[in-house]
Order: C-alpha cells, then structure tokens, then sequence
C-alpha cells in the first residue's frame, strides 16, 4: 500500500519529468528557431535602436512623467535580488514570459531572467497586481540589451515612464474602470467616424472589450513584429498623446474593414478576423498613423475633456469606479460636446481653448497654444462646419415666443418649431435636408437637458427586431418607445407636464441620432448636459445668451440673476 509520503513524491516526480520535457521541447524549438533564423537576421529587427534614439525617449518620457517614483534609488543589483513570495503570480508570469517574443530572443540567453526580474521589481516596487500584457510591453525594452549597453534600472525607468504615460491605470486598478472608459471611448470613436463599421459591430453584439482590450494593454507590441514595435512606439513617444493609440485602433479597424464588412460575417467570422489582424510592415504602420492623425484632428476635443472627467489617465486616481458609474461612457448615445467647446466653436473671439485651467480659457493677446493639447487641437478644429440643432420643447405653443422667464438661445443655431418637432417624419424631413452633406459638417444635437435620457430609455423602451443568428448570437435589433409602459408608470405615479416633454424631447433626440446612424452620417453629437448646462456656463463666464429673459425660469433653478450677465 502505498503511503502519503509516496503519493507526494510522486506526484512531485512527475512534475519534475513533466517540467523537464517542456523544457526540453522548448530548447528544442529554440534550436529550431536558430537553424532559420541567423543574428544578421535578428538584428534586422533592431535597425531603429540607437542611444541617440534612447536619449529621445526619455527627455520625451521623463518630460511628461505623470506619476512619482523613486527613480534616484534604482540599482540593477536591487532588481536581481527582486524575489516573489507568490507562487501563482511567479507561475503565470514564468508562463507568459516562455510565450514573449520568443524569436527575437533566441540570441539573449539571459532574457526571460532578465524579463521576470524586472516584472517581480516592479509590481513589488508599485503595489501592481500582475496583468497579463505586462510581459509584452516589457519585452521589447529588455531586447534594447542586445543591441545597446543600457542597464536594467535604465531599462526600468524607461518601460515604468511609459506604461505611466500610455496605459496609466490599466495595470493599477483591479477593476478595470479606467480600460473600461478607454473602450467606451473607442466605440465613441467608432460611431463618430465609422457609423457603418459602427452599427456592422453593435448589432453583431461586437463590442470593444472584445478585440481592442489585448490592443490597449500590450499598445499593439502583440500584434507587430519587433522593428514595428519599436518603430510605432517611437512615434507614439514622439506624438505625446494619451487618445493616440485610441485613434490608431479606431483607424485599424476602418483599414481592414473590408475583410469584416460583409453581409454574410456572423459573430465568430468577425472576431476571428479580428483576432488574427496584425501589422507587418513599417508601411502599414505608416498608413494607420496618417489616418489616425486625420482621425485625431477631426474628434472633437470634448473627447479629452470627458477622458480628463473620467480620469483615465490620471495617475492612481481612487475615484475611478465613481465617475466610470456618474458619466456611463458605454450608455452615451453619440459623442458628447461639453458646453466649454460649444463656446469655441460659437464665440471664436472669446474663447480660445475649452479648458477651463488652460491659460488660453479666454481669449486673450498672449495667446500660446505650445504647452496645451487642448489648444493645438481647438486651433485644428477651426475650419470645421457646424450645425448645431436646437430640438428643444417648450410648454408654450408659439414656441420662441420672448417673454420675461425666457431661457434664451445661441446665435448660430437652428431651432426647430413645436410644430415641425411633432411631424411623425420630423427627424427624416431634417437628415433628407442634409443628406448630400452628411460627411462635410459636424451634426451637434441641443435638448433642454440629458440628465434623464439613460433612466428614460432604460424604463420607456423596449427591443425589437431581435433574432438569433446561425451560431445563436443575439442580432441586436433597435428600441422604441413602450407607449403602455410610459401610460402606466405616469398613471401610477403621476408626472407634470414638464417631464412628458423631456420625454416626448428625448423620443425626438433618440429618432433623429438612430436615423442619422442609419443614413450613415459621420460626426454626429450632442451637447452633454443640453441647454441645462450650457446655460449655466453662459452665467458663470458672463455670455450674453439671446433673448434671455429677466425672470429666466432656469436662472431662477441656478440661483442667477440674470440681469446681471453681460458681454464684458
């Protein structure tokens, strides 16, 4: 009979067999690898890597370093001796490390020691839970070694400054909020520049978390080759912009959309394809950051302000969770315009950058937009066309009829009568005015406010058209409103006149933003918060609103007196 002692050493036997033959076979491939691979080969790869190129790094790196460490004390000696306590995170991570850039390491015997030490030091030295994906954005800096002599606390400093300026909280949060903002802002991207692709996804129920989230973690070391690597990564350093992977992807996808475009691609198709999308060439590289830089200067700034509300890439913010909950990216329904860009784009000779602590807030005869990104942008965004409609509903059947608790307007703006907002067709009679200019004008929707517009679809709405597919995913189908449901919490509860017209508001906004989705129209938004909003802002920064009343009802809800509000 065998004893317990016995079984345990067995046991213990058999991993050491099984952990010797896997080792084996993976000197065996390396062997392999070799007889295809030669060092002129290999040093193809590293034909970018100079210590000129190294330098550049890090004055562009350390420049806008975002977080504090205690770079003064890092030693090589120190990172060597790193040890883990942990035996499942040393596991993975001794796993994922066999799977790193296994070719291109084939001629630095000590790489994947030097690998796991460097990720051991670092998740120590930052309270960091080790995520899958580490591995790969840290490789193609410990490959620097083979070209360079460059130390590993230098090697350090370099790969922690840019996982801080890139990939900020992905890997220092355990739930993920702030990777989660970051794919609602894909799919916000996507709606905006790609409507087609856009609804090709959303009804194939193909969300960002699906394909983007390895693209976002390991910033596409995963899907190039090592020269491409280095050399995307050299213009990302270069661009020094937060969004500009997000722009890449977005133009990624537009890129190859031909091979996912079609009717027949069911959920499994498309996200296969997706999968198995890489970049090979330093040309195709080139192709995606042209049109992501186009991409970039067409989105609206907004998107960095809602990024910068979301705190994305603020170094270890604790509020996360909260504000990924308050601002519900992936339940916005187009991009949203904050009020301070509706300014910009309004009153040029006032504003000139829509950050509120930017220097350049208001126009001014020191104007320099060098050290803002917002300010560069808003300079880019100057010759775009706007239109902007005001589909607000007002008690009063005349309409925009002037009286003393008037709210007042924006000069620039098309506003829609009661009468025209009531028409069942009223949101196809306004896109067939501008369907032939769909891709030449930024679209922006103005309501009275939004702060209900996702509790409204959530109670009032309901699915239809959904099916299943061959392979038993659900196509998404559209909403519309459950009439009997709105009759029956109304009854119930009872509701004043004012909240059936921010329904019967929202109902004309949700027609008209579907509609335009499905024309395919590019550049479609709406003003976050509504006229609610934007008024607050006008009173606070002194904006002259037309006609607006002395007895402004929403003065009266802000607590402004409205009289007092002049252009200075």
């Amino acid at each position: 009979m065998i004893n317990n002692n016995e079984t345990k050493n067995q046991n213990h036997l058999k991993l050491k067999i099984e952990e010797y033959d896997s080792n084996n076979e993976k000197n065996l491939y390396k062997e392999e690898l070799k007889k295809n691979y030669s060092k002129e080969d290999i040093e193809q790869y590293f034909e970018l890597i100079t210590e000129t190129k190294i330098i550049g790094w890090e004055n562009k790196l350390f420049e806008s370093k975002i977080s504090v460490h205690d770079f003064e004390n890092v030693a090589d000696p120190d990172i060597i001796n790193e040890v883990s306590n942990d035996k499942k995170i040393t596991r993975l991570i001794k796993n994922d490390i066999e799977r790193t850039r296994v070719k291109e390491s084939i001629y630095m015997p000590n790489f994947n020691d030097y690998v796991y030490q460097l990720l051991i030091y670092y998740i120590n030295k930052n309270d960091v839970i080790y995520k899958q994906g580490l591995n790969e954005v840290l490789g193609p800096f410990i490959l620097l070694k083979y070209k360079l002599k460059i130390s590993l606390s230098r090697i350090y400093k370099l790969f922690v400054s840019f996982v801080d300026k890139f990939s900020t909280n992905y890997f220092h949060e355990s739930d993920f909020y702030s990777l989660r903002s970051s794919l609602s802002l894909i799919n916000l991207l996507l709606r905006y520049h790609e409507p087609e692709l856009f609804h090709k996804f959303e009804h194939r129920l193909i969300s960002p978390d699906l394909y983007a989230t390895c693209w976002l973690m390991t910033l596409f070391a995963n899907k190039c080759s090592l020269n491409v690597t280095y050399y995307l990564w050299d213009k990302l350093i270069l661009f020094d912009d937060n969004l500009f992977p997000h722009y890449f992807i977005v133009a990624l996808l537009i890129i190859n959309k031909e091979k996912y475009i079609g009717k027949g691609n069911d959920f499994s198709t498309i996200l296969s394809i997706l999968s198995d999308l890489h970049i090979d060439t330093i040309e195709e590289v080139n192709k995606i950051i042209n049109l992501a830089t186009e991409i970039g200067d067409k989105t609206p700034n907004s998107l960095y302000l809602l990024s910068n509300r979301l705190e994305i890439f603020n170094f270890n913010s604790n509020n996360l969770k909260n504000l990924y909950e308050q601002y519900n990216p992936d339940k916005m329904f187009a991009l949203p315009i904050f009020p301070n860009e509706l300014f910009c784009i309004i009153y040029q000779d006032l504003f000139s950058c829509p950050y509120e602590k930017c220097k350049n807030f208001l126009k001014t005869k020191n104007f320099d937009l060098s050290n803002c990104i917002y300010c560069r942008n808003n300079e880019l965004k100057k010759n775009i066309k706007n239109i902007i409609f005001d589909i607000r509903i007002f008690e009063d059947d005349s309409n925009w009829k002037v009286s003393e608790e008037f709210p007042g307007y924006l000069p620039c703006t098309l506003r829609i009568t009661n009468q025209e907002l009531r028409k069942p067709n009223f949101s196809s009679n306004l896109i067939n005015k501008y369907n032939t200019e769909k891709d030449n004008y930024h679209f922006i929707i103005l309501t009275s406010e939004t702060d209900n517009f996702q509790k409204f679809e959530k109670q009032f709405y309901k699915v239809k058209g959904r099916r299943n597919s061959k392979v038993g995913v659900n196509y998404k189908g559209y909403k519309e409103i459950d009439i009997n449901k709105v009759k029956e919490v109304f009854n119930k509860r009872g509701a004043s006149k004012k909240e059936y017209l921010l329904l019967k508001e929202f109902d004309n906004f949700k027609k008209l933003i579907d509609e335009m989705n499905k024309q395919e129209f590019k550049y479609v938004s709406y003003v976050y918060g509504g006229y609610k909003e934007v008024h607050l802002n006008a009173m606070k920064y002194k904006i002259d609103l037309i006609e607006h009343g002395k007895k402004c009802f929403l003065c009266k809800e802000q607590n402004f007196n409205s009289s007092f509000f002049k252009f200075w």
